[in-house]
């Protein structure tokens, strides 16, 4: 479960575009032993929420 927290952490940061240096290296040191994969799949499925909470706001917004 620590694994998938810091990938989940990994993928936030990322998409709000802060981070640092140190999480980067580290992140890049698990992509080159586990893959891309959980990064890819993570980033999907929060990106898909992201553009569900988009139209619930906007449907609540514009009636």
């Amino acid at each position: 479960m620590k694994g998938l927290g810091q990938v989940i952490k990994a993928v936030t940061s990322a998409m709000i575009g802060v981070g640092k240096r140190e999480d980067l290296v580290k992140d890049f040191e698990r992509t080159e032993k586990q893959g891309p994969w959980p990064y890819i799949i993570v980033g999907f499925i929060m990106t898909i929420g992201f553009i569900m909470a988009v139209v619930a706001v906007v449907g609540l917004v514009l009636p």
